[in-house]
This record gives structure tokens, sequence and C-alpha cells, in this order.
């Protein structure tokens, strides 16, 4: 019982941060300056932080469980692992080029437009395979729906400051 009044909880956490994080892409999109002050930039950080904490731990109070096959399960780790590494990988390549105002063209960009969106979506489709969490599995719609509107507010935005993003786009996948 306790278990599952945790996971409500930490649902309620991760929806309210995930509805916040996209708030602050559009107003980051519809170029508000508020969206780039640093206290904003600071706290969006950490509302990031505390949405992957409540996800996580969704999935370990899931009052759910399912009996999946182990090579299910194995998937679901090799997914999840693919997808923190595809995120670990593309954030690192952003660097400096992105702090220069560049198109990151570069690297694991130049084949994937969004690799981080990318790893997340994989990451939260195999992690709760892996833990066998159906509930959090489940709200994994929820959540991938928010990355793609994230991905879209984005894309556009990319489309407004560089000439050359709708060839990019052409070239690339996701």
């Amino acid at each position: 019982m306790q278990d599952q009044h945790l996971f409500w909880i930490s649902f309620v956490v991760c929806f309210i941060c995930f509805a916040v994080r996209t708030v602050y892409n559009y107003w980051n999109y519809r170029g508000y300056s508020v969206a780039a002050k640093k206290p904003v930039l600071i706290g969006i950080y950490i509302l990031m932080g505390l949405l992957w904490f409540a996800w996580f731990q969704m999935n370990f109070t899931d009052p759910v469980k399912a009996s999946l096959p182990l090579w299910l399960r194995i998937l679901g780790l090799v997914l999840f692992v693919t997808g923190v590494s595809l995120f670990l990988f593309a954030h690192a390549g952003l660097g400096r080029l992105k702090q220069e105002g560049k198109l990151v063209t570069e690297g694991i960009y130049a084949r994937i437009r969004n690799p981080m969106y990318l790893g997340f979506i994989l990451w939260v489709v195999g992690f709760p395979v892996f833990m066998q969490s159906m509930f959090t599995l489940l709200s994994a719609v929820f959540w991938i729906a928010h990355f793609l509107i994230w991905k879209a507010l984005e894309e556009k935005d990319l489309l407004r400051r560089f000439a050359g993003y709708r060839e990019y786009m052409a070239q690339t996948w996701f």
C-alpha cells in the first residue's frame, strides 16, 4: 500500500514537471525573455532532475508488475542503456558549437537531428520493460507525447534561426 501511494505521488510529480517543462519550451519557442533568464534555466535543470528521480521512483514502486520473459526484459535493458548512451553522447556533442550559436550537424547529429529526445524515448520504454513496471510503461505514451511536442517546438525555432535547417532535416532522421 505504501508503494502504491509513492507511485501515485511520483506520477503526479512527473506529470507536473513534464507540464512545466512543456510550458518552458513553448515560452522559449515564442521568444519570451523570461525563458532565457539564468534563474529560470537553473530551475529547469532542477526540475528535470526531479522529473527523472520521480520517474525512476515510479518504476520501483509500480503497483502492477508483469511477469515478462527474460528475453523481453533483456531487450528492455538494451533499449534503456542505448537510450541513456544516446542522450549522453548527444549532450557531449553539443559542446562549444551550441554556445557559439551554430547549428550542430557533426557527430551523431549528422545522422539524427534530435538524438537526446530519441534517447529519452528509448529509455522511457526500455526501463519499465526491464523492471516489468506496467503502469509506468503505459504512462510512456504520455511522456513520449511531451518529447514529441518539445521536438516540434525546437524544430520550428531552428527553422526560423538557421537558413539551412530544412535541408538538414531532409538529410537526417528524427
